[in-house]
């Protein structure tokens, strides 16, 4: 039988019986038979090779279709739990196992998990244990197509879980490393799995290998970043436990420390008035002792004031980092702020025996900004030109460049090392030798200007140069202009009528007036009770806040002193009380206290905001002013072309206890000369007639008149 050239086989015929039974006739016939034969048996092995190929490739198309399929659901699926759940159920529909399981091995303990399985139930392992410790130790796969239990001793190992008939199992790799197993069992039908299962399953594996690589990516993405969540949580948490505590021991530190300054300068005050006049000084040991006790009073009085000074640089940078400071911006003159600073700072500078020399041009552009915290950064300044170097000038210049306003401090001390410049503007941080050098505050004073002046939109550097002298430089950007109308922040524009009022009568009554003190503190009691009852006033107490109301009504006061913190009722709610009652709305109020809430007192309508600890001297210029002001009835004018404008501002005003009158800037002046107005309130483009302005000062009882002008 031949196909071709090769010969496939042959066909024989034979008789037992006969001898020349076939002719050359049979040999021709059987030869064609033959020839036919082959061609039918080639044809009929081609045909079993066709489909053979056929079947194989429909086996390739199905194997590829279900690992598309497998790989398409993977790649949507990053939650790792529900990733594997998946695998093990399309694996075992796919194969038509009675037993499943992905194992996972966790590198830092070496133990084996089994987060799917499926007919069966395995513990967690030792790895080493078991066929998914060797798949997973040799990274190659393992097909067993008989019960293991025969095989178990030539093996070396000791299977685990539910015996099978056939076992394959593949090795899940990541990189060069492999992490786990997924495995398929029958526990009925020896050789269940061949080959083309495996590679099957190791092609599954792969794709399993790249989804679990980037499922445990999201998790643990997702965890740090649930981790980064907490910890800013706990950060906040610490910062605002932080904040609270420091606000707690400031405020606890404030009290005793009113008192304590308080009652020196009334003990200095009455030995220097009534007690060291009386005495003989002709005898020079008591006139030591009178000298040490002034001295002595001087430290007290000095270091209770650092003291206060360091406790608001702890409170403004607690502020600053909570994000509760509060900001009163305006329209601000870079030069008065310069010169309100050197006053500020006068007496430093004198008792240092140094010079200040000032070079302050007038003709600069206004700024916005908080004049408060912008005389803060200049007092720091100077303070510190005054306090670290002890021989040579202190120069401050002011001067615009630009669209900048700048603002410098030069000393001619002993100069910054380069390498300290950074650190000077860092949080408690004093460059120089610690050992050698007394500290001279916190560390605290340079920080709070930076952060003053970035909120201002401004830059603050330093210049030095070792055995020369330093030079502070302040860069603010001047106010922009523009025509387009901005909206009237009433609050505001009360704030700064207060502090002009403030600023308006400063004479003292005395006499016949009388004034309430509410604080739950006795010390605080006592102290104003002296302070103000030497000054002639006549002083009621209360120690809290529903004694405050109950005094006011029976009693009528001329003027409320008040504390914030109090038990029963507070300080906010008292003024509020007293503010909504057309029977006590009159009554000028002073906010005295630890508490630092400007804002919400003068919301609520108090008259003056003071904190703790008392600067008698500002505390008696307000009160002179506030019993001035309120003989005067406050008169308010209001001038604007605007009727909205001059309605709204006209009923804010109003409900605060201001007589207003109204004009528009054509009949200003009549108006102004007829109503005799204390202040006078105009939007910037009417202020902007300068002639009028200086004509109404010429004008008989507007000698004085305060201009407000807002934008």
């Amino acid at each position: 039988m031949i196909v071709g050239d090769t010969v496939k086989g042959s066909v024989s015929l034979q008789n037992i019986e006969k001898e020349n039974a076939f002719s050359e006739a049979d040999m021709r016939l059987l030869t064609t038979l033959t020839n036919s034969m082959s061609v039918a048996l080639e044809n009929a092995r081609l045909f079993d090779e066709s489909n053979r190929l056929l079947n194989d490739a429909k086996q390739r198309a199905s194997e590829l279709a279900t690992v598309n399929n497998i790989t398409q659901a993977l790649a949507s699926q990053i939650n790792l739990e529900e990733l594997i759940t998946l695998v093990g159920e399309e694996i075992r529909q796919l194969f038509k196992a009675n037993i499943v399981y992905v194992a996972l091995l966790d590198k830092k303990t070496n133990i084996i998990n089994f987060p799917h399985q499926f007919g069966d139930t395995m513990d967690p392992m030792q790895l080493g244990e078991g066929l998914t410790s060797k798949i997973i130790l040799s990274g190659e796969p393992l097909l067993i197509n008989k019960d293991i239990r025969d095989i178990e001793a030539q093996m070396g190992i000791k299977t685990v879980g539910i015996p099978a008939a056939s076992y394959l199992g593949v090795p899940i790799s990541v990189g060069d490393e492999n992490i786990g197993v997924l495995s398929v069992q029958s526990t009925e039908q020896e050789n269940r799995f061949g080959k083309d299962d495996m590679r099957l399953l190791q092609t599954i594996a792969t794709s399993v290998g790249v989804a679990l690589r980037k499922a445990t990516l999201f998790e643990e993405i997702h965890m740090a970043k649930m981790d980064a969540e907490e910890a800013k949580k706990t950060a906040e948490k610490a910062n605002e436990a932080k904040s609270s505590f420091l606000s707690t021991v400031s405020h606890e530190l404030r009290t005793p420390l009113t008192s304590v300054l308080g009652f020196a300068k009334i003990i200095k005050k009455r030995l220097e008035e009534k007690i060291f006049p009386i005495t003989d000084k002709t005898n020079p040991k008591t006139e030591r002792t009178i000298q040490q006790i002034s001295d002595n009073l001087d430290v007290v009085v000095s270091e209770g004031q650092r003291l206060t000074h360091l406790i608001n640089d702890v409170l403004d940078l607690a502020k600053i980092e909570a994000g509760k400071m509060e900001w009163n911006n305006e329209p601000v003159s870079i030069p008065e702020i310069a010169e309100r600073a050197i006053a500020a700072t006068t007496s430093l500078v004198d008792a240092s025996n140094l010079k200040l020399v000032k070079n302050i041009k007038t003709d600069l552009s206004e700024i916005t900004g908080d004049r408060d915290k912008l005389i803060q950064v200049m007092v720091n300044l100077i303070s510190n030109a005054v306090k670290f170097y002890v021989k040579g000038k202190v120069t401050c210049d002011v001067y615009q460049k630009n669209e900048e306003i700048i603002m410098s401090i030069t000393d001619t001390g002993i100069g910054i090392a380069p390498e300290d410049h950074a650190a000077v503007f860092e949080q408690f941080k004093q460059v120089g030798d610690t050992l050698t050098d007394k500290p001279k505050g916190t560390g605290l004073g340079l920080p709070i200007c930076k952060e003053i002046v970035e909120h201002h939109g401004g830059r603050i550097w330093l210049e030095s140069e070792l055995g020369v002298g330093s030079t502070f430089f302040v860069a603010l950007p001047v106010k922009k202009s523009t025509a387009e109308k901005r909206p009237i922040h009433l609050d505001d524009l009360v704030n700064q009528l207060k502090e002009q009022v403030a600023h308006s009568k400063l004479s003292v009554i005395g006499s016949f007036s009388t004034i309430l003190v509410v604080d739950d503190d006795d010390s605080i009691r006592s102290l104003l009770n002296q302070e103000l009852g030497e000054a002639g006033y006549n002083i009621i107490e209360a120690a809290n806040g529903k004694a405050a109301l109950e005094a006011v009504r029976k009693q009528k006061p001329d003027l409320i002193i008040l504390d914030i913190m109090m038990p029963e009722m507070n300080g906010f709610d008292v003024a509020a009380v007293l503010k909504n009652d057309p029977q006590t709305m009159d009554i000028p109020i002073i906010v005295l206290s630890i508490v630092q809430d400007k804002t919400r007192g003068f919301r609520i309508g108090v008259d003056r905001y003071l904190t703790k600890p008392i600067d008698t001297g500002l505390l008696f210029s307000e009160i002179g002013s506030l019993l001035e002001q309120g003989k005067s009835k406050k008169k308010v004018m209001i001038v604007d072309e605007d009727n909205g404008t001059v309605n709204t501002l006209s009923e804010v005003l109003k409900t605060k206890g201001y007589i207003v009158t109204e004009s528009n800037g054509k009949e200003l002046m009549v108006n102004a000369v007829a109503n005799q107005p204390d202040i006078i309130i105009m939007n910037s483009v009417l202020s902007e007639n300068q002639e009028v302005v200086k004509s109404l000062r010429f004008e008989k009882g507007l000698e004085n008149v305060l201009f407000l002008v807002y934008q």
